[in-house]
């Protein structure tokens, strides 16, 4: 309080008053005949202790110890709702990414995978949208190890989490025989590297998670017009975009498994047009 017993801390919100005369060293009472006593409020949030710390800061008689636990205070305050952001943005992410069609195929393991490109295609709008970055950094691979790639998501909140992979360099063939460069063995590692870390930083699925080799590819039936015909229908029966969205994911699991690159375009155009006709009636509903 000051010399005419008026509060220091002026015109803010409860909790911050609370946190704010704690800061200052001052006990704020009130007499039960005078005011009813303001409840206990729930631990302040990031925002309302800075304005505490930035009240109390103007009064000169401020005890800096304390003006320092605060501060600890709002820093962990502020990393907690940062993490707390960055996961709901991650599970968001997550449930709008769909199953990657496998695009490439390995000639000497006659195995198919889904390219860095074909991933990132289908993942970077997803997690983009949601305020979500990655990056990527080399680092120091343990005895045995030829690359550490390091995987660097951040949010826009603040908050970052790191995942690392560690690889032998790919530079041999199917029998073990050195076929790459070591320039092009790094590049092929850190390639396949990526494609990995992506798909598991985001749960995101291929159709060959384990690289497995398929036998008689050229045999396997593409998806029936009825098979086809029948998912896009559960597609534009559907009235929310997630509901579209599970529809196609079980209708890409088909083109995954048959490696049906056209039926799997065909799901993901009517996805589309249903997501922006949902959207739509929901504009016109609004207005």
């Amino acid at each position: 309080m000051n010399e005419t017993n008026e509060p220091i801390i002026g015109t803010i919100s409860a909790g911050t008053i609370t946190a704010a005369a704690a800061i200052s060293g001052e006990l704020m009472t009130t007499r039960a005949d005078i005011a009813p006593p303001v409840p206990v409020a729930s631990a302040p949030s990031a925002a309302s202790l800075l304005q505490a710390i930035s009240t109390a800061a103007s009064n000169p008689t401020v005890d800096i110890d304390k003006m320092e636990r605060f501060f600890a205070m709002y820093e962990k305050t502020r990393a907690t709702e940062a993490e707390i952001a960055f996961n709901a943005a991650m599970s968001r992410a997550q449930s709008k990414i769909l199953p990657v069609l496998n695009n490439a195929e390995n000639t000497q393991t006659r195995s198919r995978y889904a390219k860095l490109s074909a991933i990132n295609k289908e993942i970077v709008p997803a997690y983009t949208s949601e305020g979500l970055s990655i990056s990527f950094d080399i680092g120091d691979p343990p005895e045995g190890a030829g690359m550490r790639m390091i995987a660097i998501v951040s949010h826009e909140a603040g908050h970052t989490r790191r995942y690392h992979m560690d690889l032998a360099l790919d530079d041999k063939g199917a029998q073990g025989t050195v076929n790459k460069t070591k320039l092009h063995a790094a590049g092929s590692t850190s390639s396949y590297a990526r494609r990995y870390l992506i798909c598991m930083i985001f749960n995101a699925s291929t159709e060959d998670d384990n690289d497995g080799v398929h036998d008689d590819d050229d045999e396997r039936p593409l998806m029936s017009d009825g098979q086809l015909a029948g998912f896009k229908k559960r597609i534009t029966d559907a009235t929310t975009k997630e509901a579209a969205v599970e529809a196609c994911k079980a209708g890409i699991e088909v083109c995954n498994r048959l490696g049906d690159l056209e039926a799997y375009k065909a799901l993901r155009s009517t996805l589309a047009e249903q997501i922006a006709f949902i959207e739509k009636a929901a504009g016109a509903a609004s207005e």
